[in-house]
């Protein structure tokens, strides 16, 4: 078995890891955890300090010390301050950004939040990779992450928490040791700023579930087409979050095929 308990499609070199917000990286903090404690390289970028309704100083202060916690240096940590539910129309500059991020830093595999339909930043940030992948023609593997999105049962209000929607590539589960889990546990309280997901997220995965399933990721397509929905229900910002986002699926999918050079399976 591999070091990490991982399928054998992830090598044990470069790995970065993109967010759309801190607070993101909660969903994924132990695997970054197991990765940094092993040596790893590991480079963590964060797309928006999260500051939409205000807070932005506090957010990245938060940030600062999660990402102590996990013992990620502080030079392994790039905000590149793009504006927060403003990554559909910043998608060909950040795309620009991180494509040079690529290029310097040469990654084997990429961690983004998922292609899901949950918060259109999330949505943004997976597309960003995809195409910075594609203009700085590295042939690192991607990998994503599920956080939340509005593909689940009616007596949960439509909500799926860490979990992916129904369809799509196999899901990988990672087990964490009680060291990475109390970890993980301790960054979602230093995000105080964000309690109304942390607990949510916390009641879903808990401590047993993390021990015996693990931390949920999958590979992603290679030619993804993210003009397509991610799912055929609703998505979660034109339903829960739309009375002050005011953001639909129509508009990301016109900023994606403005911004597209990669070519995909459509």
């Amino acid at each position: 078995m591999d070091y990490l308990q991982f399928d054998q499609r992830i090598t044990r070199e470069k790995f970065l890891f993109v967010f759309a917000h801190p607070d993101d990286d909660v969903f994924i903090a132990g695997l970054m955890r197991r990765l940094i404690s092993s040596g790893t390289d590991t480079l963590g970028v964060w797309l928006t300090s999260g500051g939409y309704l205000g807070g932005q100083k506090r957010r990245e202060n938060e940030l600062r010390e999660a990402t102590s916690v996990l013992g990620l240096p502080t030079d392994h940590c790039k905000m590149l301050r793009f504006p927060d539910l403003g990554l559909i129309d910043s998608m060909n500059r950040a795309s620009t950004e991180l494509a040079e991020i690529l290029r310097d830093y040469q990654p084997e595999n990429i961690f983004v939040t998922a292609f899901e339909g949950g918060h259109p930043d999330h949505d943004a940030a997976n597309f960003i990779v995809y195409e910075a992948r594609f203009r700085s023609q590295l042939h690192c593997q991607l990998f994503e992450f599920p956080l939340y999105n509005g593909s689940g049962p009616f007596w949960t209000w439509r909500w799926r928490i860490n979990d992916f929607p129904p369809g799509g590539p196999a899901t990988v589960f990672q087990t964490l040791t009680p060291l990475e889990i109390d970890c993980k546990r301790k960054i979602m309280k230093i995000y105080s700023s964000q309690w109304m997901y942390m607990v949510p997220a916390q009641l879903v995965r808990s401590r047993n579930v993390l021990m015996n399933l693990g931390e949920p990721y999958r590979l992603c397509p290679e030619n993804r087409d993210h003009t397509i929905a991610p799912h055929t229900r609703k998505l979660n910002y034109e339903r829960w979050f739309n009375f002050f986002m005011k953001i639909r699926f129509r508009d990301f999918s016109e900023a994606v095929k403005r911004t597209r050079t990669f070519p995909t399976s459509g």
